[in-house]
């Protein structure tokens, strides 16, 4: 057992302000900032990947042309998705960079989610694991609208 304090001992004198204010910064969360948002991304397709290459290569009893075929499909796919995520985790580009005429990047990732989908239930034993790519594709879908309401602000703010 610890001692007791002496009873004619001065309290500790207050805190100054301004340290106050540094204990107060250090104890508040750290902002989620899109980067961090978009390499969760990339870590949930390439799971989805691996969980249906998994049950696809456990649920085959020989060589299956048809489920290798949508297997190296599903690969270009889930590799294409994975890699605009990561070009958009590391800011080398943004969802609303123009690709093909008036394609932007949001609309090329949406065909290949939807692709990746359909691929990776079509494959054979017909798992639905890549439903999973729909976590991805809606935190794309909300970041690439809270960029839009950001972009709008700037442009009007510019107007003025």
């Amino acid at each position: 057992m610890a001692p007791d304090p002496e009873p004619d001992a001065e309290p500790a004198e207050p805190a100054e302000p301004a340290e106050e204010a540094e204990a107060a910064e250090k104890t508040e969360p750290a902002k989620q900032s899109p980067k961090s948002l978009f390499w969760v991304c990339v870590a949930v397709t390439v799971l989805v990947g691996a969980f249906q290459y998994g049950h696809s290569l456990g649920g085959m009893d020989g060589f299956d042309v048809l489920a290798v075929l949508g297997l190296v499909v599903l690969t270009v796919l889930l590799l294409g998705l994975a890699g605009l995520y990561a070009l958009c985790a590391l800011e080398r580009t943004d969802l609303r960079q123009r690709v093909f005429g008036r394609f932007d990047l949001f609309q090329v990732s949406t065909i290949l989610c939807v692709a990746g989908v359909l691929v990776g239930v079509l494959i054979p034993p017909r798992t639905t694991t890549t439903l999973g790519l729909l976590l991805p594709f809606g935190i794309g879908y909300w970041l690439y609208h809270l960029n839009a309401d950001k972009a709008d602000a700037d442009k009007a703010e510019q107007a003025e």
